[in-house]
This record gives C-alpha cells, sequence and structure tokens, in this order.
C-alpha cells in the first residue's frame, strides 16, 4: 500500500507542476485534494488514532494551494507596490499558523469528546461540507 501511495503522491505533484507551468489555476485543487485523501485513506487504512501530524498536513496543503496561486498571479506581469511580496508572504505565513492552531485544536476537541453515535457523524461530516464549502467560495471568488 505504501509504494501505491508514493507513486499516487508523485502524480499528484507531477499534476501540480504542470498546473503551474501551462498556466493552468483550475487544476490546481486537483493534487491537493488528491495529497490530502491519500492521507486520509493511509490513515483509514492503517486504523491510527489521531494523528497530530494530520494538523501539519492540513496546515501545508493550504500554504502549498496560496503559493501555487500567488505563482499563477504573478505570471500575470502586473507590478505591485512596494512591500507587497512581503505583506502577501506575511499573510500567507499567517494564514498558515493559523490553520495549524486550528487543526490542532480540533485534533485535541475531538481526541477530548471521543463519542460515538450517529448525531456526532452527522455534525462532523456537516462541518467538513461546510469547510469544503468555504474553500470552494474561496477559490471561486479569485
Amino acid at each position: 500500500m505504501a509504494a501505491a501511495g508514493a507513486r499516487a503522491a508523485a502524480l499528484a505533484l507531477l499534476v501540480l507542476v504542470a498546473a503551474l507551468v501551462h498556466d493552468w489555476p483550475r487544476l490546481v485543487p486537483l493534487p491537493l485534494l488528491a495529497l490530502g485523501g491519500l492521507y486520509a485513506v493511509q490513515l483509514r487504512v492503517d486504523a491510527a488514532p489521531l494523528d497530530p501530524a494530520a494538523a501539519g498536513v492540513a496546515a501545508g496543503l493550504l500554504v502549498t494551494a496560496e503559493l501555487a496561486y500567488w505563482s499563477l498571479e504573478e505570471r500575470e506581469g502586473f507590478h505591485a507596490e512596494a512591500g507587497e511580496r512581503l505583506r502577501r508572504t506575511a499573510r500567507i505565513a499567517a494564514l498558515g499558523l493559523a490553520a495549524l492552531l486550528v487543526a490542532w485544536g480540533l485534533l485535541v476537541l475531538a481526541d477530548a469528546v471521543r463519542a460515538r453515535g450517529l448525531a456526532l457523524d452527522l455534525a462532523g461530516a456537516t462541518a467538513a461540507a461546510g469547510v469544503l464549502l468555504a474553500l470552494a467560495l474561496r477559490a471561486r471568488a479569485r
């Protein structure tokens, strides 16, 4: 399973590089979704308990998406005002740190609750769908 996962991850990264090289912004989310999905499948197959590295993976994928879209925007050749790149770099770093802290907090909360039942599963699925909807709306706004 690990070899197949490594090949799929390499393919996802190759697709991300192709999207950046060929200026295909609509393709950027697909490899990121694939990488996140691969990580989730790995956790499920290994029957792992809550993995503290999940917060880092989530933050890393978010920062990767931001940097990918920024690199695509840089191709448009518009001239930013002085200091804009530094401010944007700081904003992306702060966003990544905030995502890391929020994801870590959710892991701590999930570990503390350890409840079972359909209501909790539905609440989790609703929250996940809300996050995906928010990401989709943000991507569409760009």
